[in-house]
């Protein structure tokens, strides 16, 4: 074999290979997607993406649709979003819907959208059409103690130059919420506010809620309003049971208190009568020893003794039988 033929086939072997690898590395759908669309990419920037491990089909995806509605982003755009950790595709949605719109967007507001975890598309609607949140129930006293019970409806509308940083929409109704509880504590009659719930939104935007927020305020709405109880009087029944409640409280320690004192003087009774008990068993003794000493000369005087307990005690008992019949007949 000549040496013509073998360079020959050293280039033809190193052609297929070069063919080979390249057929292996590249994204033919997404090469052939680019290329029938009109938006040509070459083959080795389809392959150094895919070599730098990118979303490729969602780059030229998103960068074939910018091309078509002439949004003048560049492939390199749409790399830097993805590596960033962006959504190519959903900031190219985004942007055409906000062209479409006429709403002064540009990529790079886009871009921040996207990667600040916010829906680049979802951004252009809520700049078409105004966010309506509705606050719960609000209750609050006027000065003449009578509730009010209101709801409250806002319209909001995208800030652009604020929505990146300002405050969100759960402030703006805190704000708002301040605004009406303090509105209705500074109103004598709870009537007026109820014959007149246009107050409310006045004093929403005079209280500027939507200040250094990403949404401005279009209109706040009194959705429902009505009087609640009258809080002069239920703080009188909660006194008046409270006084109740401290009353019976002192009357059952009082109550404890002449148990207490009744059982301690059963105590002292009872210690008293065991003591009297004890004396009177002492008696006998001292009886025997008197008539030991000579105190008493005989068994005679002894009895004339017992016969005289005796006596007292007839006398004592028919006393109280007596007193007893006498509070009766009373």
């Amino acid at each position: 074999m000549s040496a013509g033929a073998i360079v020959g086939v050293v280039l033809g072997g190193l052609v297929i290979v070069y063919l080979v690898t390249i057929l292996c590395l590249l994204p033919c759908r997404v090469y052939f997607m680019s290329l029938f669309s009109g938006c040509y990419i070459s083959a080795f920037k389809l392959i150094a993406m895919r070599m730098r491990k990118v979303n490729v089909s969602e780059i030229v995806t998103a960068y074939v649709m910018a091309r078509k509605s002439h949004l003048g982003i560049i492939l390199y755009d749409l790399e830097v979003l993805s590596t960033s950790g962006g959504h190519p595709l959903k900031a190219v949605e985004g942007l055409n819907a906000a062209k479409e719109a006429k709403i002064p967007i540009d990529f790079q507001f886009i871009k921040a959208v996207d990667i600040s975890g916010r829906d680049p598309l979802g951004v252009v609607r809520e700049c078409i059409n105004p966010k309506i949140i509705e606050i719960p129930l609000i209750t609050s006293v006027a000065q003449n103690k009578y509730e009010v019970n209101v709801k409250i409806s806002l319209t909001l509308k995208v800030k652009l130059r604020n929505y990146l940083s300002g405050v969100t929409e759960d402030t703006i109704s805190a704000r708002a919420v301040e605004a009406v509880v303090t509105k209705i504590a500074n109103t004598q009659f709870a009537n007026d506010l109820v014959a007149r719930p246009e107050l409310l939104d006045k004093a929403i935007f005079d209280a500027n809620v939507d200040a250094e927020s990403k949404y401005e305020l279009v209109s706040a709405d009194v959705i429902h309003i009505d009087l609640g109880n009258n809080r002069g009087l239920v703080d009188e029944k909660e006194q008046i049971e409270k006084n109740r409640i401290i009353q019976a409280n002192q009357l059952e320690h009082r109550r404890l208190i002449a148990v207490a004192v009744e059982q301690e003087m059963k105590a002292k009774s009872e210690e008293m009568r065991a003591k009297a008990i004890a004396n009177e068993a002492e008696v006998p003794k001292a009886v025997i020893k008197a008539i030991e000493d000579g105190k008493i000369k005989d068994v005679l005087d002894y009895y004339k003794l017992e016969n005289l307990q005796a006596d007292t005690e007839m006398r004592r008992h028919l006393i109280g039988k007596k007193d007893r019949k006498s509070d009766v007949d009373f």
